[in-house]
């Protein structure tokens, strides 16, 4: 009752019963918390006084945010602020991989889990980081990053390109880089970025392009670039490989949006959708 009295949502709650259930020895009755009836009664009445919130799909154009980062502040790239640099390289990456904030905050610089190959980057996150759905038989995969001459076979769209945009932002910080972590403060003294200031980056991105009483929500760059790739005809486990899920029930029910070589496919086709172009052929 206390996480209830708290303001959580039922699948918050049944989340914490099971982490309990994996080490409680069950009631006398022979019951255990999975099936116990008293406890299921009290669930279903929680659900009941607090069903889930759901949402409208997102209402601004992944189209319209990266037609901004394609003209000033932010390109030319070589003439762009430290900050105009660093919120469109995030954003970018988010697009291109759909992890979530925390995966993004908990990238890093370390030898050997950030690496340049000719058709793009790939990036791991701190040894010591775990992913939100880790566990001891799922562990998400390095993100594959491809350069945009993979995608339209040309430079035209390159001010889309994630890849160009890490290169031009490590070389940038690498005179007063003192942290390992990938993203870091455009301002002295350049510590890392926490996992709320990353959020703010992307939502000050997408706030111009919401309609009016609509909040902006960093989270929902996920969805899209989900949502956009599966539509494009992406299979479903690269999707769920590309977002870091472990099976399609969180995806389809929680982050599936309404929005009209497989290695790289992800980001491929969610930044095809976003800039509106088609795969070479």
């Amino acid at each position: 009752m206390l996480l209830f009295s708290e303001g959580k949502q039922v699948a918050t709650i049944r989340n914490y019963r099971s982490a309990i259930a994996a080490v409680h020895r069950g009631f006398a009755d022979g019951s255990s918390l999975s099936d116990n009836h008293a406890i299921q009664q009290l669930l279903r009445g929680m659900f009941q006084e607090r069903p889930p919130v759901r949402r409208l799909s997102p209402s601004w154009s992944l189209t319209d945010v990266l037609t901004v980062l394609a003209a000033p502040p932010f390109e030319p790239l070589r003439e762009a602020s430290l900050e105009s640099l660093t919120h469109k390289t995030v954003f970018l990456v988010a697009v291109a991989s759909a992890r979530r904030r925390s995966g993004i905050h908990a990238l890093t610089t370390k030898p050997g889990f950030l690496r340049q190959d000719q058709d793009g980057m790939r990036l791991l996150p701190d040894p010591q980081f775990l992913a939100k759905n880790q566990s001891l038989s799922f562990s998400p995969s390095e993100i594959f990053l491809p350069a945009i001459t993979t995608l339209t076979g040309g430079r035209d769209d390159e001010e889309w390109c994630p890849v160009r945009a890490l290169r031009y932002y490590l070389r940038r910080t690498k005179p007063f880089r003192r942290h390992d972590r990938l993203f870091l403060l455009p301002q002295q003294p350049h510590t890392p970025a926490s996992k709320d200031t990353i959020s703010r980056w992307v939502r000050n991105l997408i706030r111009p392009h919401v309609l009016p009483g609509e909040s902006a929500r960093a989270h929902d760059v996920r969805s899209l670039s989900s949502s956009r790739a599966w539509f494009d005809g992406v299979p479903l486990e690269d999707v769920l490989k590309a977002a870091a899920w472990k099976t399609p029930t969180t995806f389809v029910s929680r982050y599936l949006a309404d929005t009209p070589s497989t290695e790289g496919a992800f980001a491929r086709a969610a930044l095809r959708r976003g800039i509106g172009t088609d795969p070479p052929p």
